[in-house]
């Protein structure tokens, strides 16, 4: 799906503005420059662009406006305890360190979440208003558009759960002023409307797509975020309802498995490959588009015309990605990884190295130009060209999915043989990753010791479930948010106290409290709207 990011009239339209400057008949007269909202959503190839539209919006969480450290994944990445950053004053959230409402990634997430929910709003609109009328030619195509849309949606809740808490829920399209001021939604209702979302886009989406749009979401795409919504629900909401749902959810994902390397999952060659449930489509930028441009500042309105890659500035030192790396791994995090003899669990190499400094982080942009910390384990290519790399983030893997299940089944009191056999199943493939196929390592690797199984015999619960999260942690580093996400429901749901945490920062902060479950809502969005109250503590 590597060109499905390409717009050759227009990015998307959600509102269309006028602007006039005079009453004069010269002005009034002028006929509007590009497309209009009058001639468009009118034929099939129109809701082609307005989905493809949604998935553009994707890329904003992987470019910068302006100043480089204002990337928006560092939400994500640097309140946990595996990542931290090498210029401490310039990252709030590294240590929970003067966090306010005036933190500008922050206002950029926001701004972007709801800019990427309005295009599925108004994709839904359409459907719902003049569907039959649009699809003539193919109408199958508009179930898999409402699906596309509505999982594309309750992705954006999800994050805006896992970030802010109570964002509020948008639903429709809004065409009215007084619909212009939506209200805080409270507990878990973000995930509660993902969820109901996502059992309907699975009934909707296919279970594949032909080799040309390779990479757009399928059913097993919603079933695996459904299920990974419900577990989030369930844990906070101690909810075995939830767990068993999604237990019946990941039964219905099919096709799928774990990729034969763990470092197939972030090598450009091996992008969408049996493993991967949901990836953003990175491509070469046009020669217009540059990572710092982030549409001009978070302006909607800015046209992407052309492809649009990720920049991992944050995680290399390259000379045009502007200076070196400000993100890497905690010693926390190097230390995890079992060693024996010398030899350490393969994904380690995959991961991150022991510099001490920056540029220790590997995942999505090694190479094997650059490659030397372990003879062994090598990479196939990081994609990086230019500005930008062309190396898909990969946001949803069934290895996900199956650590999930296995929790799911330690938490509604399933057999823990079970989950402990999902435990091994990942650390079977770590052991295996020796090498990436496409690059044979010379000499032949040692023999895989580690990681060693867990005893498939342990009967403590608590134990199992520690097991768990431990290896969601090896297993996801320094993804997308997974292991501040897990730390956050646990200390929501009581499992763990984030105030006495060890996070492994060297950074000198505040320290977590209470209210940094929540990041604070944009102090913009809280003056102007006066039915959305700010997070509690900000």
């Amino acid at each position: 799906m590597k060109n499905l990011i390409i717009f050759s009239r227009l990015a998307f339209i959600s509102v269309i503005l006028f602007f006039a400057t005079s009453c004069s008949e010269d002005t009034i007269n002028l006929e509007p420059v590009g497309a209009v909202e009058s001639g468009f959503f009118k034929t099939e190839n129109d809701m082609e662009m307005a989905v493809k539209g949604i998935y553009q919006k994707l890329c904003f969480y992987y470019v910068y406006p302006g100043n480089q450290n204002n990337f928006v994944q560092q939400l994500f990445w640097l309140p946990g305890d595996d990542m931290m950053s090498k210029s401490p004053s310039s990252f709030p959230a590294d240590n929970f360190d003067a966090i306010s409402a005036g933190y500008y990634p922050v206002t950029l997430f926001y701004t972007y979440a709801y800019q990427l929910i309005a295009r599925a709003n108004v994709v839904l609109e359409k459907i719902e208003s003049e569907g039959d009328a649009i699809y003539t030619k193919d109408p199958s195509l508009k179930d898999k558009h409402k699906g596309e849309a509505l999982f594309l949606r309750s992705y954006t809740y999800f994050l805006l759960w896992n970030i802010f808490g109570t964002a509020p829920i948008v639903n429709k399209r809004i065409t009215d002023i007084k619909d212009m001021y939506p209200p805080n939604s409270q507990g878990t209702e973000l995930l509660d409307q993902a969820i109901t979302d996502l059992a309907t886009a699975a009934n909707l989406l296919p279970a594949s797509w032909d080799a040309a749009n390779k990479g757009r979401v399928t059913k097993n795409s919603a079933y695996g975020l459904r299920s990974k919504c419900l577990v989030f629900r369930g844990t906070v909401n101690n909810a075995a309802a939830d767990f068993t749902a999604a237990l019946t959810d990941i039964s219905s994902i099919s096709g799928v498995s774990l990729a034969p390397n763990y470092g197939y999952n972030f090598d450009v060659n091996n992008e969408n490959n049996v493993e991967s449930l949901f990836e953003y489509q990175a491509s070469q930028p046009s020669g217009n588009v540059n990572p710092f441009v982030a549409g001009a500042g978070g302006n909607d309105a800015f046209a992407v015309i052309g492809d649009i890659g990720v920049w991992w500035g944050p995680l290399a030192n390259k000379w045009n990605w502007i200076g070196n790396a400000n993100v890497y791994a905690t010693g926390l995090l190097q230390n995890l990884y079992e060693n024996s003899g010398g030899i350490w669990d393969p994904r380690r190499s995959f991961v991150c190295n022991n510099n001490v400094n920056n540029n220790n982080i590997l995942k999505y942009v090694q190479s094997n130009a650059s490659y030397n910390t372990n003879p062994w384990v090598r990479p196939a290519g990081n994609g990086i060209n230019g500005g930008c790399s062309i190396n898909n983030p990969r946001i949803l893997r069934y290895a996900d999915v199956l650590l999930l299940k296995a929790e799911a089944i330690v938490r509604s009191g399933g057999t823990l043989s079970d989950a402990i056999a999902i435990i091994n199943q990942i650390r079977d493939r770590a052991r295996k990753s020796t090498y990436v196929a496409s690059v044979p390592p010379s000499p032949l690797p040692p023999a895989a010791v580690v990681p060693a199984d867990r005893d498939i015999n342990e009967t403590d619960r608590n134990t199992v479930l520690e097991w768990i999260f431990t290896e969601r942690r090896m297993e996801l580093a320094c993804e997308e948010g997974h292991r501040w996400f897990d730390l956050r429901r646990r200390h929501m749901a009581g499992e763990i106290d984030l105030k006495t945490w060890d996070f492994g920062h060297t950074k000198v902060g505040n320290g977590f409290q209470d209210k940094h479950i929540y990041f604070p809502l944009p102090s913009d969005e809280v003056t102007n709207n006066p039915n959305l109250n700010q997070n509690p503590g900000y």
